[in-house]
């Protein structure tokens, strides 16, 4: 379900993980704002400190980041990753040549949509500003809702546009969920984050990042580059997707990373139209009609007269949830996708293939002729960036993606502007290092109260990863029972940690005792309680002694 979330390439070599070492054979000359670093710094090496996770928690991560690659589906990812669209004009051809002999503000390690907004608002502070990374198009399909595209100034990027997002959680029972969903043009979107580069004067230096050292001064960091030249800037940010987490370190309490996988076709088809409304655009169909049912028989089904219905599932019980999404995109073309919202371990995208396959069978939908196959992966969850590290990120590089729902870019574009006020101050104190300018970054982007709405987040994915078809789908008929402010407020990252223990306690209040039930098991039981409980708890520590300072 791409809505505006990213699963691209990396932008990074494989270097070993945490490899940022204290030393850096370099020069430097003066740049346009006057600045020159050291002449040549120490090669002394600075041995690192000692580290502070057991092997079985490094075990964990290790793992962690292996999903956060793409695990067992990672030659679809990198196939995904690596399409080209002549149409979509290239960094390199567009933004200043980088100049590696200069001392840069900000690199920003990575060309996705993250970065480049972010590289833009930087650029817009009086930064020097440098993106590093992959010259690659957009090739993902994006959704948007109406209401947030137009809050970001993104709505001139919308090629399709829907009054209505319909959802089908058992037969019959169709939900309007009364908001306008958007497709975004890829190429639009591209032309309208090069054009914010463009103006705001970001350099671009195509490669990927192999390894990155702190001068032994601490003041600025080192980015070698795979084949390519040295790089030198006050601060990097990392925003080359999920995968840029084997520079980072994190949190260890957290549970593990999970994964949102999708597979989609763009296709000429037959019969679209007779089984949906073709001014509707389908959010969520979980309707199990790849199974047990006939073919074009689907839509005469009626909800409880079939013995074999069981309930509605035919037969599907036991099997790891997934629901049909789609976009008409007018006469008979269409965006086809099969999504499994967040499971453990990824749901195989040949799993969803076949479902897709069978599902349309079954609802009479004939393929004519495909366009464009696409292959979604999106690491959710999974333990927080630590806060005391001289290497800083962005987007779905600092977990920036809704554990439950996998949107991303939306919230990523959205703090952009308050991420660049907060480097440009901290770069504008006199004689700061390295890791105290990230230390106030990162506090900025991952505060207690933001560490603890998105625990809140994990443990909703959690409790949907554990969850069985049927109990998905009475979960799913509650969520959209809540007011609009409340569902879509949790779907973008909204509430704050108060408004989300409103949120709990009026979806607990509305849902069925099975439910009920299974959110008291998961709280008292679920490491992902535990998890949430913690991160509340320092919440609250931390209010207190924020108090106890104010007052005389």
């Amino acid at each position: 379900m791409n809505s505006l979330q990213i699963s691209s390439g990396s932008h990074l070599a494989s270097a070993p993980r945490h490899s940022l070492k204290n030393s850096c054979n370099a020069r430097w000359t003066r740049d346009k704002g006057g600045r020159q670093g050291p002449p040549r710094a120490l090669k002394t090496k600075v041995e690192a400190p000692p580290q502070t996770q057991n092997t079985r928690s490094r075990e964990h991560e290790d793992v962690n980041q292996l999903i956060r690659e793409g695990h067992y589906e990672k030659p679809s990812v990198q196939a995904q990753a690596s399409k080209r669209d002549s149409a979509q004009q290239s960094l390199a051809s567009t933004l200043t040549p980088a100049t590696p002999s200069s001392l840069y503000d900000v690199a920003v390690v990575g060309a996705g949509p993250a970065g480049m907004y972010l590289a833009a608002e930087l650029s817009n502070r009086g930064l020097r500003t440098v993106i590093i990374g992959h010259d690659s198009p957009l090739v993902n399909n994006y959704g948007v809702w109406i209401d947030e595209a137009r809050s970001l100034g993104l709505e001139h990027t919308l090629d399709n546009a829907w009054d209505d997002a319909v959802c089908y959680f058992k037969e019959g029972h169709k939900v309007n969920l009364g908001r306008g969903y958007g497709r975004v043009s890829r190429r639009k979107l591209r032309e309208h984050l090069l054009r914010l580069c463009t103006d705001a004067g970001v350099e671009f230096l195509k490669g990927e990042v192999a390894n990155m050292e702190l001068t032994s001064d601490g003041k600025q960091t080192c980015l070698d580059v795979k084949n390519g030249p040295q790089m030198h800037a006050r601060l990097v940010t990392l925003a080359a997707g999920a995968a840029a987490g084997k520079f980072l370190r994190y949190e260890e309490d957290a549970p593990g990373v999970a994964a949102q996988t999708a597979y989609g076709i763009e296709a000429e088809v037959e019969n679209y139209d007779q089984v949906y409304p073709a001014g509707e655009m389908l959010f969520m169909d979980f309707r199990r009609h790849h199974t047990g049912v006939w073919d074009g028989a689907a839509s005469r089904i009626k909800s409880g007269a079939h013995p074999a219905g069981d309930n509605n599932l035919w037969g599907t019980r036991g099997e790891v949830p997934s629901f049909r999404y789609a976009m008409p995109l007018g006469g008979n073309r269409v965006f086809l996708e099969e999504t499994c919202l967040v499971a453990k371990p990824a749901l195989p995208f040949k799993v969803l293939k076949r479902r897709l396959e069978r599902r349309l069978k079954a609802m009479g939908v004939r393929v004519k002729e495909v366009h464009e196959e696409e292959w979604s992966y999106i690491p959710v969850g999974g333990p927080l960036p630590e806060g005391n590290q001289p290497i800083t990120a962005f987007g779905a590089a600092a977990n920036l993606v809704h554990p439950a729902t996998g949107f991303s870019v939306s919230r990523s574009f959205r703090e952009a502007p308050g991420l660049a006020d907060q480097i440009a101050a901290s770069l504008r104190k006199p004689d700061q290092s390295v890791q105290q300018t990230a230390a106030q970054v990162w506090e900025a982007l991952w505060p207690q109260e933001k560490r603890t709405q998105t625990s809140f987040h994990v443990f909703g994915m959690e409790l949907l990863a554990s969850l069985d078809l049927a109990d998905t789908n009475l979960f799913f008929e509650t969520f959209f029972k809540l007011p609009k402010s409340m569902w879509q407020g949790y779907m973008a990252s909204k509430l704050s940690s108060l408004q989300l223990i409103s949120f709990a306690f009026l979806t607990f209040v509305l849902a069925s005792p099975r439910i009920k039930m299974l959110l008291v098991a998961s709280l008292l039981s679920d490491p992902a309680g535990a998890y949430v409980f913690n991160a509340y708890k320092k919440l609250y520590i931390k209010s207190q002694e924020e108090k106890e300072l104010s007052e005389p």
